[in-house]
């Protein structure tokens, strides 16, 4: 797997903030057609006109804490429904894997009483390709912390795996080439070792 530094070619949390407005608009105007409602009767359970209504849902205004709040109560749903995910608490969590549903074919399956999440087919696409690079590097930090021998090395490994983390997906590009680097010694010693079971060979051959 190839990976540059910022491979999405943007800042991504510059276009999350711009876009943030637009996504909460996106969101009452999903609940709101659902419901059967025009504009003109949502704006009256919030008590604004059905321009003001449009200009939330086209994300041209963002709605406040208090105005959100309406938003919710009016539709019949709650907060959370209608903001980016906020994953510091348990209810919050299940409305980012809602938003994961919608987003990226995220799909819930329980095997033998224990839950598990499979993105589309589980294999394929870009997200996959992302999930392998963690779960090989979280595999390894496993392996390493059972191996591990003092509190010292502990420390070090979990250090190393959080800044892998935080320095995601720049960390991926260091990684494989320290990966491929080690797999060429490693050929490159089996080959020395054949070249020379061969000069052995041809000398018993004389």
């Amino acid at each position: 797997m190839v990976l540059i530094h910022n491979p999405f070619g943007f800042n991504p949390l510059e276009i999350h903030e711009e876009d943030s407005g637009k996504r909460v608009g996106r969101r009452i105007r999903e609940i709101r057609t659902t419901r059967g409602w025009t504009q003109a009767e949502l704006g009256e359970w919030v008590g604004l006109s059905a321009d003001r209504v449009q200009k939330y849902e086209n994300g041209i205004r963002k709605p406040k804490s208090d105005m959100l709040r309406e938003f919710a109560k009016a539709l019949g749903v709650e907060t959370l429904a209608l903001t980016d995910p906020i994953i510091d608490s348990y209810l919050g969590v299940v409305y980012a894997l809602f938003a994961m549903e919608k987003q990226f074919d995220l799909r819930i399956l329980e095997e033998d009483g224990q839950i598990h999440f499979v993105f589309g087919d589980g294999v394929s696409g870009d997200l996959n390709n992302l999930l392998k690079e963690w779960s090989k590097r979280y595999a390894r930090a496993e392996k390493d912390l059972k191996s591990a021998s003092t509190e010292e090395q502990r420390e070090r490994i979990l250090k190393d795996y959080k800044i892998w983390e935080w320095t995601f997906p720049e960390c991926v590009i260091s990684y494989n080439e320290d990966d491929v680097t080690k797999k060429k010694k490693e050929l490159q010693k089996k080959i020395d070792n054949l070249q020379k079971e061969l000069s052995k060979l041809d000398g018993d051959d004389q």
